[in-house]
C-alpha cells in the first residue's frame, strides 16, 4: 500500500456526513454559506438553484430541510406563521469541518502524474 492510500484511509476510522445523501450536504453547506443572515427556505432554495443551475423541487427541498432538523444538523427557528428560518448547528458545524478535512486528505493524494492518462499504475 502506498502512502498515498493510507492518507486517504476510509476504513481507519468512521468518516462524519457518510451515508448522508449529496443533496442534504449540500444543503447543509449552503446553510452554513448563508449563516448571520438566518436563511429561510426559499432563500436556501435560490443559493443552490444558482449553484446547480437547475430548478430544485420545493417538496424535495423542505422535506430534506426537515429530515436535518430531525438529526440535529439544523435548527428551525419560526420567523412568522409560515415561514421558518434555518441555522447550522454545532454538530453540523463539526461533522462538516471533519468532513472537509478528510476531503482534503484524499485530493492532496491524488498522483498528478496518473490522471486521465490511461497508464498502468502496476508498471
Amino acid at each position: 500500500m502506498t502512502a498515498s492510500e493510507t492518507d486517504c484511509d476510509t476504513t481507519a476510522q468512521p468518516r462524519p456526513l457518510v451515508g448522508m445523501t449529496g443533496f442534504k450536504r449540500d444543503l447543509l453547506l449552503t446553510v452554513a454559506r448563508l449563516s448571520g443572515s438566518n436563511p429561510y427556505g426559499q432563500v436556501v432554495k435560490q443559493e443552490l438553484e444558482e449553484q446547480y443551475g437547475e430548478s430544485i423541487n420545493h417538496g424535495r427541498l423542505y422535506q430534506n430541510l426537515d429530515e436535518l432538523a430531525d438529526m440535529g444538523f439544523v435548527r428551525k427557528l419560526p420567523l412568522d406563521g409560515r415561514t421558518n428560518a434555518y441555522r447550522l448547528t454545532e454538530q453540523a458545524a463539526s461533522e462538516l469541518r471533519a468532513h472537509r478535512e478528510w476531503e482534503e486528505e484524499c485530493l492532496l493524494a491524488i498522483d498528478e502524474d496518473a490522471i486521465d492518462r490511461g497508464e498502468d499504475l502496476l508498471s
